[in-house]
Parts: structure tokens; C-alpha cells; sequence
């Protein structure tokens, strides 16, 4: 009788030792979901911005071709070419 009743003190103990577990687990895993959450966030966020700048750096590039080819006609233009 008492060998079951130390049998269901150590199963109670190893229960609450799960349960603790889980519930450590848990949060962890709600931690982690927020992260990465906030980092896919974070990841549009930066894209967003890539991509605006290499809609400016393409149009600069078109604007300094232009410039450039009006320079050098216009150069042209002066030494009578």
C-alpha cells in the first residue's frame, strides 16, 4: 500500500514537472511566433524600401543619359562636329 502510494506521489510530480514543461514550451513558442511575426513585418518593410531605391537609381541612371548626351552634343555643337 505504501509502495503505491509513494508510485502516485512520483507520478503526480513527473505530471506537474510536464505541465510545467508545456507551459515553458509554450510561451517559447508564442515568443518565437511574435519574432517572426515582427520579422516578416520588418522584411516587407526593408523590400519596400529596396525597391523604391532601385525605382530612384534606375531613373537617375536615365537622367544622367540623358545629361550626358545633351553634354555631349552640345559639346559637338561647340567644336563643329
Amino acid at each position: 500500500m505504501k509502495s503505491l502510494e509513494i508510485s502516485e506521489q512520483e507520478a503526480a510530480q513527473r505530471e506537474e514537472s510536464y505541465e510545467e514543461t508545456i507551459r515553458n514550451l509554450s510561451e517559447r513558442l508564442k515568443t518565437a511566433e511574435q519574432r517572426a511575426t515582427e520579422a516578416e513585418r520588418q522584411v516587407a518593410k526593408l523590400q519596400s524600401e529596396v525597391d523604391r531605391l532601385e525605382d530612384e537609381l534606375l531613373s537617375e541612371k536615365e537622367r544622367y543619359k540623358g545629361i550626358s548626351e545633351e553634354l555631349d552634343q552640345t559639346f559637338a555643337e561647340l567644336t563643329g562636329y
